[in-house]
């Protein structure tokens, strides 16, 4: 699943793959710039999300009604 989602990134251009003609065999990842920017958005948004957690349960709570 993880060589999978790799080679997914890869082919969307958010990683560069490196691999080495060694053994046992090595490979490399890196992010692109594309990555990175990605990267950026996702950490800001999980920081949003970490910072207004308690709204997030209180309106979960509101939504589910009674008994719930």
């Amino acid at each position: 699943m993880l060589a999978q989602t790799l080679q997914w990134l890869e082919q969307d251009g958010m990683v560069d793959r490196v691999a080495f003609d060694v053994v046992p065999p090595y490979v490399e990842y890196r992010l692109t710039a594309m990555g990175r920017e990605a990267a950026e958005n996702v950490r800001r948004l999980a920081d949003w999300v970490e910072e207004g957690l308690s709204r997030i349960l209180v309106e979960r709570q509101r939504r589910a009604g009674p008994g719930q």
